[in-house]
């Protein structure tokens, strides 16, 4: 028994605390690394941010330029030449030097669009989601086709579903 008493209190003395000194150095092991990546990122900002902002501001010209397109008559996919849609786009070009590219794929550009709207049904057509959607590849294959992003936006000027 007196064994079993010798125990106890060895296992109660080898069962310590944990010293405060590890709690607080732990913490400020955390504050000291998460400042210093606050002190690198503000370094970092500093010496790099007026080069980052001069190249991407001075890529963009400040004008834009509208460029009207003429009507473009497609029969809807599915509906045997029942139907069509008359449409008029104008786009928004970054720049007038990008006017005589396009110019030069007007008569591409008009056939690929042609196709592309033909391509749709008419619910496609119809709906305010589909012409987004529309919309946005119209964009993309203009800027595919010219070879640069100089078409910054998009607008039926005319849409008329008969």
């Amino acid at each position: 028994m007196a064994e079993e008493v010798k125990e106890k209190s060895t296992e109660k003395k080898s069962k310590k605390r944990p010293s405060k000194f590890l709690a607080i150095g732990k913490y400020f092991l955390i504050l000291l690394i998460l400042g210093g990546q606050g002190f690198l990122a503000y370094a970092v900002v500093h010496k790099y941010y007026p080069n980052i902002y001069e190249k991407i501001h001075s890529n963009q010209p400040a004008e834009s330029v509208i460029y009207d397109m003429e009507e473009l008559v497609v029969n809807p996919s599915g509906t045997n030449g029942k139907r069509y849609l008359l449409v008029e786009i104008s786009l928004e070009i970054a720049g007038e030097d990008n006017v005589p590219e396009i110019d030069k794929h007007l008569l591409e550009l008009k056939e690929l669009m042609g196709e592309t709207l033909a391509a749709r049904t008419v619910n496609q057509l119809v709906e305010v989601e589909g012409r987004e959607n529309i919309r946005r590849e119209l964009i993309w294959l203009i800027n595919s086709k010219i070879g640069n992003r100089s078409v910054r936006n998009l607008y039926f000027t005319k849409y008329i579903m008969q």
